[in-house]
């Protein structure tokens, strides 16, 4: 720092003799008999003070206008270790503010920015923690500084994991706190506290232990052991839940006799032959879904019209049942079981009243997308520790680190660095290390209050709220307990996920190359390598008509979920295209038809017509389909491996039939005529995937319902598709966006449809 000089205390007990005896006191001595002694003891005496400062610098009082090049040297370690300090600090804030951003969208540079801040700040924190320790300097803030550095280490408490991976690999980062915890360990015995820096310290000591503590806790629950102890007890509970009431009892649009978990229990007992751990759920403390429904109070009657308070606890619920199949847990296996599970989604989640044929669905994907928000939050987040000690103990929490930051305050503020210590001292006077101090306090202060504040709105309170208010039947007649609820569940966050598909345009994209500089066997270590034909069209809104249309095939097909053959045979064109619905996969299937559905759409868009509901649908989700094919296969029912070979031999295929077409009309034309000199029976048993779409356009072109069959169709085909074992793909994309497909996989595993073969 050029702004900057170094300031050290000089005592004249243990300043150099060439300070102290400056070239005035020579003068006065000449001439007497003692000179050329005295002058001979000066010169040894500097040449020795020269000597020890190469040892030690900290005996060198810069006094001096002309600094030693140790001085500079010992100056630009501490302006290093200061300059870290602070951006640890601003990464930590960067964190807090922007961190669960990243499954509300999926812009590729934010994700960069939010992975390089996670990244950084552990190995800076060890790198400034290892520059403190073999400084040759001393300076009593670095044990401060170091306390500073691990407490933001754990504070973010929006994203405690980056990846799945980080929960597995959780002993690692036990490992590297346990080493940086030994490092601070040193700095403060190293340092003989003697001054009342020791009271802030000892606060801070205490305050990162806890935090890199709850951290520690986070990534075990979330890993793959910790999810199966947790939810063994839910998994055990909902192999049995359908029997705890008889058929009769149980009503969906009332939620009477769905006993799903919300929170309460305690106490399992395990129980021979299978050992499940079996629950009593008659206690006032257990809560379910059935006694928050049926609770008296009017704060979830009057006060809830629109059911807000209590869908919340039914998304909490729910999300605790879907932990299962993330932690590998078989669930529904019995048809009975399932049969209850179809009832709750039909009549408990879609239907509205007034009898609408689409169902409500806006009510449904707001309960699935809460749900969603609850499984990143348990995977990726502190906030289920938080939730399980309660928010009486995060509000002692908070109060106790903003009390502890204040005394720190009052206390740094006529800080005096002992004699012999190096500081940083700005050309006004200002002392540069009381200065990072106090950014590290304030930076502590912004983090407590703004996650204190979003916890304290988030839908984990708001469950701790409407639980703690079921289980005291005084708070029912209490109105002021009553409003007071209302008042801080009323608060209305950024939406749980991006609401937007992926497109894919395979008639448009086919002949996209990738960038050889980006996209090469160099740059593959660090990043996915695009292939070529695959570059993603813009992404859109998720249109009502997508949800309506994929609503009503739910309704429509029940339990058996249709490959499309169903909605044909709704729609009269069964015999003539059934063939197209039973190629050798799902991905043959989705790339015949989206060839067909892309090529008719540019017919339309050319001839400038209305664009109807059913346009929208087929377009939309024929788009989405094929962009799963071409970016994300893990999260389709096929393998994925395959998936991908599939799509690059149609890209191969189009380049190979269209690669003299410059324009929509060629194209279309071009398609048309493909097939006239071939057999089209011959086309549909063994043809190419453009062989057999330009097959189905010549069948489909003169039909007048054309939109209404593939609306119907994709509507089908998106709901066919989903099912799928692959837990870790939907958990990954959480945290980068989400997707449609996983909304929809949880709604069909709420409904007792976990694979095609049991639907």
């Amino acid at each position: 720092m050029s702004s900057t000089t170094t300031k050290q205390s000089h005592p004249s007990s243990c300043s150099p003799p060439h300070l102290l005896l400056n070239s005035a006191t020579k003068t006065a001595f000449k001439g007497s008999f003692l000179q050329d002694s005295l002058v001979s003891f000066i010169v040894r005496a500097e040449a020795k003070t020269k000597r020890m400062f190469r040892n030690n610098n900290l005996h060198l009082n810069n006094a001096s206008n002309v600094p030693s090049d140790a001085v500079v040297s010992a100056e630009k370690k501490l302006e290093r270790i200061e300059a870290y300090v602070c951006l640890v600090a601003i990464l930590l804030a960067f964190l807090v503010v922007l961190g669960s951003l990243r499954r509300r969208n999926s812009n590729v540079v934010l994700k960069h920015f939010i992975w390089v801040a996670y990244v950084s700040c552990t190995y800076l924190i060890s790198y400034t923690i290892g520059l403190m320790q073999s400084a040759s300097f001393r300076n009593e803030l670095f044990a401060v500084w170091g306390a500073f550095l691990l407490t933001f280490l754990g504070s973010a408490d929006c994203i405690s994991a980056y990846s799945l991976e980080d929960n597995e690999n959780r002993k690692r980062y036990n490992l590297e706190v346990l080493v940086q915890f030994f490092g601070l360990g040193w700095l403060i015995w190293k340092y003989n506290f003697e001054t009342i820096i020791r009271i802030p310290l000892y606060f801070l000591f205490c305050l990162s232990l806890m935090r890199t503590g709850e951290k520690a806790v986070a990534l075990k629950s979330a890993s793959r052991d910790g999810l199966k102890r947790s939810t063994r007890p839910i998994a055990d509970f909902m192999t049995y839940e359908h029997r705890l009431c008889n058929d009769d009892e149980v009503d969906a649009s009332s939620m009477k006799g769905y006993n799903y978990l919300v929170g309460g229990e305690k106490k399992y007992e395990v129980c021979p032959p299978l050992y499940q751990m079996k629950l009593n759920i008659t206690p006032s403390d257990v809560i379910t879904i059935d006694k928050i429904w049926q609770c008296n109070g009017d704060l979830l009657n009057s006060g809830d019209t629109d059911r807000r308070l209590k869908d919340i606890c039914l998304s909490f619920a729910l999300h605790r049942i879907l932990l299962c199949r993330f932690a590998g847990h078989s669930l529904f296996e019995c048809p009975e079981s399932r049969e209850k599970c179809w009832k709750f989604v039909r009549d408990g989640l879609i239907f509205k009243e007034g009898g609408h044929d689409e169902g409500d669905h806006e009510r449904v994907f707001k309960v699935i997308e809460d749900e969603l928000r609850f499984v990143y939050d348990s995977l990726y987040t502190k906030y289920p520790i938080i939730f399980a000690r309660g928010l009486k103990i995060r509000c002692v929490q908070f109060i106790s680190v903003i009390f502890g930051c204040w005394i720190m305050v009052y206390i740094i503020r006529d800080y005096q660095a002992p004699n012999g210590h190096l500081t940083l001292v700005t050309v006004d006077g200002h002392d540069v290390d009381i200065l990072v101090t106090g950014i590290g306090i304030a930076i502590i202060i912004f983090v407590e209050f703004v996650q204190y504040l979003v916890f304290n709105c988030s839908d984990w309170a708001k469950v701790n709220w409407v639980c703690s208010y079921v289980q005291n039947l005084s708070w029912h007649s209490n109105g002021w307990i009553e409003k007071f609820i209302q008042f801080a569940c009323r608060a209305k966050w950024l939406k749980p996920w991006e609401r937007k598909l992926g497109q894919y345009s395979l008639l448009h994209s086919f002949n996209h190359n990738p960038c050889i500089l980006l996209y090469n066997s160099w740059t593959s270590k660090y990043i996915d390598q695009h292939r070529k034909g695959q570059i993603e069209s813009t992404r859109i809104k998720l249109p009502v008509e997508v949800k309506k249309a994929v609503i009503l095939s739910l309704r429509t097909n029940r339990l058996r979920l249709s490959n499309g053959e169903a909605s044909l045979r709704r729609n009269g064109v069964w015999n003539a295209l059934s063939w197209a619905c039973r190629l050798e996969s799902p991905t043959h299937v989705i790339m015949v038809f989206h060839i067909v559905t892309n090529l008719f759409e540019i017919n339309e868009i050319q001839s400038e017509t209305k664009q109807s509901k059913d346009f929208i649908v087929a377009t939309t989700l024929s788009k989405y389909c094929a962009y799963l094919v071409a970016f994300a296969p893990r999260l389709l029912s096929h393998q994925a491996d395959f998936t991908e070979v599939i799509f690059d031999q149609v890209v191969h295929e189009a380049r190979l039939f269209l690669t003299e077409c410059n324009s929509p009309k060629e194209k279309g034309e071009k398609m048309r005529k493909l097939c006239e000199d071939k057999n089209p029976e011959g086309i549909i048993s063994s043809g190419s995937i453009f062989e057999r779409a330009a097959i189905l356009v010549k069948q489909l072109e003169d039909n007048q319902q054309i939109w209404k069959i593939l609306a119907d169709f994709w509507a089908d085909t998106m709901l066919f598709v989903t099912p799928s074992n692959d837990v870790n793909a939907h958990a990954e994309h959480l945290a980068v966006g989400g997707e449609f497909v996983t909304h929809l996989w949880a709604l069909l595993t709420h409904a007792g449809i976990l694979k095609r073969d049991s639907a």
